[in-house]
């Protein structure tokens, strides 16, 4: 039950995200849906690996009929976390570049300069 209701508010942010991605005309707002994309990404991840009745891989003891957690998934979520934490570094530095060239965090006034620049 739980699994389900995370999966459905991490469709809902990565709806939100990609609204906000394709109607945003600020470069940072972007940007900032993007990581909500991402999040709820993860956040998706962590809902369908999501069981009841597991117990974690490392206990010790006697539970051979236990049924434990599968680490590949967190290995997995771990990796992508620090992926997109890396995406957005590198995405915001990006939008400071753009910013000291053109003044301007505008999409459209950034490509109308842009343009002008190349002819």
């Amino acid at each position: 039950m739980t699994g389900t209701i995370v999966i459905y508010f991490s469709i809902s942010g990565m709806l939100v995200g990609t609204i906000g991605m394709i109607l945003s005309k600020d470069l940072i707002k972007k940007i900032l849906s993007l990581g909500i994309v991402e999040t709820s990404i993860n956040l998706m991840y962590t809902g369908i690996s999501a069981r009841s009745g597991i117990i974690p891989p490392i206990v010790s003891g006697d539970f051979s009929n236990a049924f434990y957690a599968d680490p590949i998934p967190q290995a997995v979520i771990i990796t992508g976390i620090v992926i997109s934490f890396a995406l957005l570094c590198l995405s915001l530095v990006f939008a400071i570049v753009i910013y000291n060239r053109y003044h301007t965090m505008n999409v459209e006034t950034i490509e109308m300069i842009f343009e002008r620049e190349e002819q």
